[in-house]
């Protein structure tokens, strides 16, 4: 069986998703479970997470078929510390997120050396960072998205 499905809008709840990518005739799907273009938002409500995985059962989907989307704010390999730990903390948040719905991936631009640091050391820092985030959560696993042609990725 294949698996093809789309990024869905989760907008007015992640429960959305679901109905959305079932919309579609999707097997599979990525969401956002946060605003994408935010660092911070409310916690998901104890309903919204039993709707979602309601939902979920209704259309038959696959949980290991759900890949979400980190927000495009992180940056795991920034060079200033401040900024880095601000992303960290965000990737925690989101990774909870998922674990909640019962996700076990999430997928994420790792980050940008910014033309401050060398690449090996941004890599470094982003193995750093992925490594703690394993660490501090229980299921998660993090799928890495490339961000070719940047010029500073």
């Amino acid at each position: 069986m294949k698996y093809v499905g789309a990024h869905v809008s989760a907008t007015g709840g992640v429960s959305k998703a679901p109905i959305n990518a079932h919309e579609i005739n999707a097997k599979a799907f990525a969401l956002f479970v946060k605003n994408q273009r935010r660092w911070d938002a409310k916690p998901l409500e104890k309903a919204e997470i039993e709707k979602f995985k309601k939902e979920i059962k209704e259309f038959d989907f696959n949980m290991d078929y759900i890949l979400p989307h980190a927000g495009y704010l992180i940056n795991l390999g920034n060079p200033d510390l401040e900024k880095r730990e601000k992303s960290y903390n965000s990737m925690i948040d989101e990774a909870g997120r998922c674990e909640q719905l019962g996700l076990t991936l999430i997928n994420v631009h790792p980050g940008s050396h910014l033309k401050i640091i060398t690449k090996e050391e941004c890599i470094e820092l982003i193995a750093d960072s992925i490594n703690n985030i394993h660490a501090d959560t229980d299921f998660i696993n993090i799928v890495l998205e490339n961000t070719a042609g940047m010029g500073s990725n």
